[in-house]
């Protein structure tokens, strides 16, 4: 019996769908196997949209004596609301889930609708996005950015299948979509202009420009995108009218650092970076073995512009010019700006297997690519869910400490660990319950919703210490005095006190605190003061 080609991959094309699902249920175990799923940046996301919604609920309460609502709306906001709901209809570890999985679901499935409105078939490629769903900026919890990513690719493929029949109920989509894209992360939204711009480019130079028509469509198709961009065009320009970011240094990472991040794919490693190294090394060799394929019995293809659709000559660009960027542009600007040399990494890659994947390539090469891009997801599924084990538990913990912490409570934190996961893990402690969570550093940056409130506020003693007297520093005020009510310690290093700024600490603790709660684990305490 003769072997078909054409019939065999007919039937892996019906299958393929189902797998795509299937692998997306099988991404999602990490985070559905634990309670909770501790990033950098997430508890602070959880605690604070928490107390969001107790300040909403009660508006002469205790918490309004240390914070209060940020009067101006900033483009980094639309996760804290999303938060917000969640937290006031669900318990704050489903609040937590729902928005990681909207992210680790959203980013393949809007990447797989944009190869849909591009008509590239080649889905093979699409399994490659798998490896960055857990990356290095979902483990730093930039809850906001996630949720602009998923939102850019849906609008963006949106933006391209409607820009030929523009109507007013798709200019409306476009708007909602440009506004939610703001309103996530400035930075994507920067992205997502210059996108547009390309698409407008592109769109513009498959027009011919000899009848009056041809410029009514053009004129008509501008004001429609210009209509659907001014709200996120306006949430930006006041922004930066009131913000010092243009005050600030400039920082760069150095040239050859950029190679290694772009040679090791970092985006793609998340947690426990040795051993991603060896999974990372394989997307590496992966992308260097399809471009070589590609350039070098394609390269006379790519000379010829007009013989292109949208989708070929179009990514190509857009990927150089992304990977331009993250040599210029400064990784960050102060507190408010930061990591953007790794957030045009991630870009960059994500761009360059959409064109990639539009490139026509050999039937047995696209299997052999599948069947190695396969291995790298399920032994990522595997890294990423050993990883964190320990570090779910650490954060279960704290949940339950709080149990034992009386509502509007102040809280000191000391945390002696290297892992960076734990740097406001703290934040736990406040998700469950109205707390003052004194780690909170949000409220001391201006583009969060809440701010603290140093008019108010009494100033906090640690014993009968203040804030940088002792080697710890914490938010106070001027006022009158009051001493803080818990000391929450995390420490999985060596013993924390072990010289002299550490024995004041001590010396304060033994003075003024006495044992609360004792970790299960042996690294979590709970001091509480001695006086009321």
């Amino acid at each position: 019996m003769k072997f078909n080609i054409s019939n065999w991959q007919n039937k892996l094309n019906l299958i393929e769908p189902y797998y795509f699902y299937l692998f997306i249920l099988i991404n999602l175990i990490p985070v559905l196997a634990f309670k909770l799923f501790p990033t950098v940046d997430g508890p602070a996301h959880l605690y604070n949209s928490k107390l969001i919604v107790e300040l909403l609920k009660d508006s002469n309460g205790t918490l309004n004596d240390f914070f209060y609502f940020n009067n101006r709306i900033n483009p980094n906001w639309f996760g804290h609301f999303l938060l917000s709901l969640f937290i006031s209809i669900f318990p704050y570890f489903v609040a937590e889930k729902i928005v990681l999985l909207f992210y680790l679901i959203g980013l393949p499935v809007s990447i797989r609708f944009l190869f849909k409105t591009l008509s590239i078939d080649n889905k093979y490629l699409l399994y490659l996005v798998f490896p960055f769903t857990y990356s290095f900026l979902f483990y730093y919890g930039f809850y906001n950015f996630n949720i602009g990513l998923v939102l850019f690719f849906w609008g963006l493929g949106l933006w391209i299948k409607y820009i030929n029949n523009l109507t007013i109920k798709r200019g409306l989509i476009l708007t909602l979509f440009s506004t939610l894209i703001c309103l996530s992360h400035l930075f994507v939204f920067a992205i997502f202009l210059m996108l547009i711009l390309f698409v407008n480019i592109s769109y513009i130079l498959k027009r011919e420009f000899f009848y009056k028509s041809d410029i009514k469509v053009i004129s008509k198709l501008y004001l429609f995108q210009g209509i659907a961009l001014s709200l996120g065009l306006i949430i930006t320009t006041m922004y930066i009218l009131n913000s010092p970011i243009q005050d600030m240094p400039s920082e760069y990472i150095p040239f050859n650092d950029i190679l290694t991040l772009l040679i090791k794919i970092s985006p793609a490693k998340g947690i426990n970076y040795g051993k991603a190294n060896i999974f990372t090394q394989w997307i590496f060799y992966i992308i260097v073995a399809l471009l070589i394929y590609i350039l070098s019995f394609k390269l006379h293809s790519l000379i010829k512009w007009r013989e292109y659709k949208l989708k070929n000559p179009f990514w190509l660009l857009i990927s150089l010019v992304t990977l331009i960027l993250v040599f210029i542009i400064p990784d960050s600007k102060g507190a408010a700006v930061g990591f953007n040399t790794h957030r045009l990494i991630l870009f960059f890659f994500l761009f360059l297997i959409i064109w990639l994947a539009s490139q026509k390539v050999n039937i047995w090469f696209k299997v052999f690519v599948f069947t190695i891009i396969s291995y790298i997801n399920f032994a990522f599924v595997l890294h990423n869910n050993k990883s964190i084990s320990n570090n779910c538990k650490i954060a279960n913990e704290l949940v339950i400490a709080s149990n034992n912490l009386a509502p509007n409570s102040t809280v000191l934190t000391i945390t002696n660990s290297d892992n960076f996961i734990f740097k406001h893990i703290s934040n736990y402690l406040g998700v469950n319950k109205p707390m003052i969570i004194l780690e909170n550093y949000e409220a001391s940056l201006n583009h969060f919703p809440l701010k603290w409130n140093h008019k108010e506020m009494p100033q906090l003693l640690f014993g009968n210490f203040k804030t940088g007297s002792i080697g710890v520093n914490w938010v106070s005020s001027n006022n009158e005095g009051k001493v803080i009510d818990y000391v929450f310690i995390l420490n999985d290093k060596q013993n924390i006190l072990d010289n002299k700024c550490n024995q004041e600490i001590n010396n304060c603790l033994n003075s003024y605190y006495k044992l609360w709660y004792d970790g299960i684990y042996g690294n979590v305490k709970i001091l509480k003061k001695n006086c009321p």
